[in-house]
């Protein structure tokens, strides 16, 4: 039997590859009892969808009442570059404790020299549908060839798009708004344990 399938390892992939983070953060758990901030970073090939069982996971192992959010890059990720980067870091740190392996490879698939993709995120913190349609109409005057996707977060929305453009026209308008993240991860859930002690 070969020795890389027995593990569950492929070579090579066709599939695109993003960064995860599920994470539970001090600023959303102010008043909860035995609060510690965790988190779970890595890179899947796997969607939201598939990755929703996990993140369950994830919250249940925290304390009752706590706050857990899960975010998935909103770029794909070079797979190539991802290898390139972790094998100059292995080399330059040969004493690198191998248990954080994942946590270094999301961190090595976050940079912006390993995005296989251009999108641009606005994080959008107003939850007002009314200003949204309106910064939605500016963006598409700027350039109509935009894709835009809309996420729910909880203090307003990331607005999506499929490349960059000429921001100046609407960056002094949206001032405290809306803030141009470019290649970030985006807020897929954030979910509460409810469970009781």
């Amino acid at each position: 039997m070969n020795k890389n399938k027995k593990w569950g390892i492929e070579l090579t992939t066709e599939k695109p590859i993003y960064v995860v983070l599920f994470v539970s953060r001090n600023k959303d758990n102010p008043d909860v009892n035995d609060f510690k901030q965790r988190r779970n970073s890595f890179i899947t090939t796997r969607t939201p969808e598939e990755l929703m069982p996990e993140f369950e996971t994830f919250v249940k192992k925290g304390v009752p009442r706590e706050a857990s959010r899960f975010y998935y890059s909103v770029n794909r990720r070079d797979p190539r570059e991802i290898v390139r980067q972790l094998t100059h870091f292995l080399i330059d740190n040969p004493e690198m404790n191998p248990v954080t392996i994942d946590a270094k490879l999301a961190g090595i698939a976050a940079t912006k020299e390993c995005a296989l993709e251009k999108k641009w995120m606005f994080d959008f913190d107003s939850t007002d549908p009314d200003k949204l349609v309106e910064f939605i109409n500016d963006i598409k005057n700027i350039d109509n060839t935009l894709e835009i996707e809309i996420n729910q977060t909880p203090n307003g929305y990331h607005v999506i798009v499929n490349h960059g453009f000429d921001i100046r026209t609407i960056s002094e308008k949206y001032k405290g708004i809306a803030e141009v993240k470019k290649d970030d991860l985006k807020l897929v859930k954030v979910k509460i344990n409810e469970g009781v002690i």
